[in-house]
């Protein structure tokens, strides 16, 4: 369980640096993060169920400008990270496992954008002695303020993350062992449901006939891949 913590954690410090900091590659999005840790950590198809609900639920939230969203590439690292530590020792239904995980560490995406927020706030008091680097032309201090601010977000994001998981897999793993047999059909079902109001949400800021018919594709869809897995 250690090893797998600390090895989420540092992946997810890597991938939150991509968010605004350096990059912006687009890496730090839930579906990317899930995909790579689920890879490191042995179940690339848990951390793409997982990620997948993180990615859907506020794709039309981008941090932009002074909008601080809800932090889901440090909730959703945490959530894939769990449910594959409790994956491997319960190899419990991957759908219904994602769901329960997604449940439980969702709150955490506030948490994470207080982090953020934290981080912003370094980061301009770093600023300032960097400006005057930059004005002095001192390349050898513009690096140093440069590898601080990433060391200080990616130490942010790792220190809260290592507890975070251990002590996630720890709650997830008895609630996925009492959870009866017969309901499992049930959260498979509420899984697709997750991605049909993600969609529902994006298609009250663009509402037009091809959105629309995207959307009964995508239900459709879902309904069909509930009825297959």
């Amino acid at each position: 369980m250690f090893k797998e913590a600390f090895c989420a954690a540092a992946l997810g410090g890597i991938f939150w640096l991509d968010r605004y900091q350096i990059g912006q590659l687009m890496m730090s999005r839930p579906i990317v993060v899930g995909s790579v840790i689920g890879w490191a950590l042995g179940s690339v198809e848990t951390g793409l169920a997982v990620g997948a609900l993180f990615e859907v639920l506020w794709l039309r939230r981008p941090p932009i400008g002074g909008f601080i969203a809800p932090e889901v590439t440090f909730s959703s690292s945490i959530a894939v990270s769990a449910a594959i530590i409790v994956w491997n020792q319960s190899h419990f239904d991957i759908i219904a496992l994602a769901l329960l995980s997604f449940m439980l560490f969702m709150p955490l995406s506030f948490l994470g954008s207080r982090l953020d927020l934290v981080l912003r706030i370094g980061l301009g008091k770093l600023s300032i002695p960097a400006e005057s680097a930059i004005l002095d032309r001192s390349k050898r201090k513009i690096l140093l303020y440069f590898a601080a601010s990433l060391g200080l977000g990616f130490t942010i994001c790792f220190v809260a993350q290592v507890p975070l998981i251990i002590l996630g897999s720890l709650v997830l793993r008895p609630l996925v062992a009492a959870w009866p047999e017969n309901l499992v059909p049930a959260l498979k079902l509420a899984y697709f449901s997750i991605p049909a109001l993600g969609a529902l949400d994006m298609l009250a800021g663009n509402f037009d006939r091809v959105s629309f018919a995207l959307f009964l594709l995508g239900v459709t869809f879902s309904v069909c891949c509930y009825f297959l897995l």
